[in-house]
């Protein structure tokens, strides 16, 4: 179990730093057992502490989750809060799936993940893109179990492979807030 707590443009004290490892530990033994790694960065930015949380759980789940004050123990209780709040509501689901409907798992198909870094652009000069090669593995779900994954990993886009009709599909966060979804095989 490895849990890194850092700060971002402030030192951290023990004290801050031996409350959030302690909370965190409790919450996720709590729910979910044992934590595999956790990366915790509080930061300040204009009088406002912004602690952000990455916790990876198990294989193929990870959670993210932020909260903010003028104060850095209240920004670190507030995103430790939402915190327990997503792994609380993503175990309540897990467990009701697993009461009422027979499930069966997929494996989760590998995929490349790209991300281009353009800061070289207007340089002026021919300069290429940095690209850099992830692998990623896109999983095996119900329309309700992707939106769930895609709240607990606080992304605003995830793509899947649909359970009901094997297809691959995107559910999406817009600008309302609401969630989108795009089924490629349902006619328009």
């Amino acid at each position: 179990m490895t849990i890194i707590i850092t700060g971002k443009h402030l030192e951290i004290g023990e004290s801050l730093k031996t409350h959030i490892e302690t909370e965190l530990t409790s919450i996720v033994s709590r729910y979910m057992g044992e934590i595999l790694e956790a990366q915790v960065v509080v930061g300040k930015e204009n009088h406002i502490f912004r602690t952000d949380i990455s916790v990876h759980i198990s294989k193929n789940f990870v959670v993210h989750c932020h909260g903010q004050d003028t104060d850095p123990y209240k920004s670190a209780i507030n995103a430790l809060e939402k915190l327990e709040s997503r792994i609380s509501r993503y175990k309540k689901r897990l467990n009701d799936r697993r009461r009422h409907r027979d499930h069966h798992d997929h494996a989760p198909m590998q995929a490349q993940q790209y991300v281009l870094h353009g800061e070289n652009e207007d340089a002026g000069e021919d300069v290429p893109l940095i690209i850099a090669e992830m692998a990623s593995e896109i999983p095996t779900l119900t329309v309700s179990e992707a939106v769930m994954k895609m709240d607990l990993a606080d992304v605003t886009i995830l793509m899947f492979r649909n359970a009901g009709n094997g297809q691959f599909n995107v559910v999406h966060r817009r600008t309302d807030g609401h969630v989108g979804w795009i089924d490629p095989t349902h006619p328009v």
